[in-house]
């Protein structure tokens, strides 16, 4: 009894060990935790001093009012912002608090550009090794915003998804939303809403036909 005890210990343990695959994102018995929209290397492009509301808005004030009022609104608004439906799963766990913590120490003075650097998969991979992901198991997916562009009305995003027991990058790609909407709160969280809805609709078929062992599409 002892030797077949070690034995299941010994299956559990290799089980455990076995690290996540992309592929692991398309299985409905992989733990999926959403982790949020990490805004601490995002670029505003163009003016954002006053935006559809009255009164000036300055880069210190998007991190401390906008950042987690983008984030808390797909929980608040669940149904709409519909992170199960996009990935097909039925449970999704929400745990927003690191990324939530991260967006706090951005930089204002590095906010405000006239240009946007696209981020590379190295970029991704620097980005998500400063993450938190102790006692995290899985697979996690973040939004990682690369840039806001009022003036092109457009916002980029990475989707990543991240084995949270290595912190490796398993699977990104670049999408493109488009904001719109009354008040700076609503107009940015629409181009998240779109992506959300791209993915659902298009991206994740696509994906899942054309998967690729890591890295980005």
């Amino acid at each position: 009894m002892k030797k077949i005890n070690i034995i299941i210990l010994l299956v559990a343990v290799s089980f455990s060990a076995v690290p996540q695959t992309v592929q692991d994102l398309f299985r409905s018995d992989v733990q999926i935790t959403w982790l949020g929209i990490d805004y601490s290397h995002v670029k505003l492009i163009g003016n954002f001093s006053e935006f559809f509301e009255i009164g000036e808005r300055s880069s210190v004030q998007i991190i401390t009012d906008y950042f987690p009022a983008w984030n808390r609104i797909i929980l608040d608004e669940r149904d709409k912002y519909d992170i199960r439906g996009m990935l097909r799963k039925t449970d999704i766990y929400y745990d927003i608090d690191m990324i939530m913590d991260l967006n706090t120490r951005a930089n204002p003075d590095s906010m405000e550009s006239y240009n946007n650097r696209r981020f590379t998969a190295d970029d991704i991979q620097t980005y998500v090794d400063q993450y938190n992901l102790q006692g995290k198991e899985g697979i996690g997916v973040v939004f990682i915003a690369e840039c806001l562009n009022k003036g092109y009305q457009e916002a980029w995003f990475h989707f990543v998804a991240i084995n949270m027991g290595t912190g490796e990058v398993l699977f990104q790609n670049r999408l493109r939303g488009t904001p719109s909407g009354f008040g700076l709160r609503n107009y940015w969280a629409n181009s998240v809403y779109r992506i959300i809805n791209d993915i659902k609709f298009y991206y994740y078929n696509n994906w899942r036909a054309n998967l690729k062992p890591s890295g980005q599409v």
